[in-house]
């Protein structure tokens, strides 16, 4: 069986997923998709680089916990199945638009101007005093 993240398109979902990753924000997963994108780590890199497994293992750990509680969890498919859910799954993640996405997540937050205390409504404070 072909390793389907070998094929044109595996790549391509993976390097979009990675970018993605990377756009999302901080934390250790995001450190590690940055690197990725700018070509300084592979993918497979990352569950034997350490720093990354050690901070994020507690929350993969969570994640599977999730998974095997949930019903999903007991399905059982055949490997024909299996192989078209991924292969179905890397060509919907290798046609999204990475370039849209990322800019959405990496739009800064609008900001709110705050009232200044001293604004206050009415007259101005010293009309009177002239």
């Amino acid at each position: 069986m072909l390793n389907p993240f070998d094929t044109s398109v595996g790549r391509q979902a993976r390097l979009t997923e990675f970018r993605i990753l990377a756009a999302s924000g901080d934390g250790v997963l995001a450190d590690f998709a940055k690197e990725v994108v700018a070509g300084r780590a592979e993918p497979r890199e990352l569950l034997t680089t350490g720093w990354v497994v050690e901070g994020w293992i507690d929350e993969l750990q969570a994640e599977a916990e999730r998974f095997r509680d949930s019903p999903e969890a007991a399905q059982e498919w055949s490997l024909e199945q299996a192989q078209a859910f991924l292969d179905q799954h890397l060509a919907g993640v290798a046609s999204l638009d990475v370039e849209a996405i990322e800019a959405v997540l990496t739009r800064p937050a609008p900001v709110t101007p705050v009232a200044d205390e001293d604004d206050e409504e009415g007259p101005p404070l010293l009309k009177d005093a002239w």
